[in-house]
């Protein structure tokens, strides 16, 4: 909504702007603020996943996902494709390995509902909103796909950070467990 309306795209009533930023805000300020809350909220967020997810599971129509399938498959794996890559080399450049910024090149499943908050904020978007939904469930359902995938290349390719040494495997450690308890 705050690209839309900045862009000059779209004009949205300060309420649903106010309505859709500020619990997020709200709950940055909470999370950081106190770490026993972050806790007690973190956990809370997985549980309420299924339940939007549900709802608009429950509006997709099929027909539209089938017809929408190649572009939502295109879209899923240009996520990965573009941000994998940037998020690889900003991990590397701040002296990661880069497996992490490949492992958060993904939709999250709440994606799912910005569309339909988008519409239900200014309607001239309800048209597009079942469209953009269909696209973005596809991405999300590709890029869970593709991601632990990609990560796992990765991890094997450049998963040690410099100065580390990889882990000895657990046959050497046994063997040398009698000799560290005799010195």
């Amino acid at each position: 909504m705050v690209t839309l309306g900045m862009a000059g795209l779209a004009a949205f009533p300060w309420q649903a702007m106010l309505g859709a930023i500020l619990p997020l805000r709200i709950g940055m300020a909470m999370g950081n603020l106190d770490r026993e809350m972050r806790g007690f909220l973190g956990k809370i967020a997985p549980g309420l996943i299924p339940f939007f997810a549900f709802g608009l599971g429950a509006s997709l129509d099929l027909s539209k996902v089938w017809s929408a399938g190649l572009l939502g498959v295109g879209v899923g794996v240009a996520v990965v494709a573009v941000t994998g890559i940037a998020l690889f080399f900003v991990d590397r450049l701040t002296g990661g390995t880069g497996v992490a910024g490949v492992a958060a090149a993904s939709t999250a499943g709440n994606a799912a509902a910005v569309p339909a908050i988008i519409a239900a904020a200014n309607p001239v978007y309800a048209d597009a909103a079942q469209s953009a939904t269909i696209l973005v469930a596809a991405a999300v359902v590709i890029t869970a796909v593709m991601v632990p995938l990609v990560t796992a290349f990765v991890a094997a390719k450049f998963g040690t950070m410099k100065g580390e040494e990889e882990p000895a495997n657990q046959e050497n450690e046994v063997a040398m467990a009698p000799e560290i308890a005799h010195t």
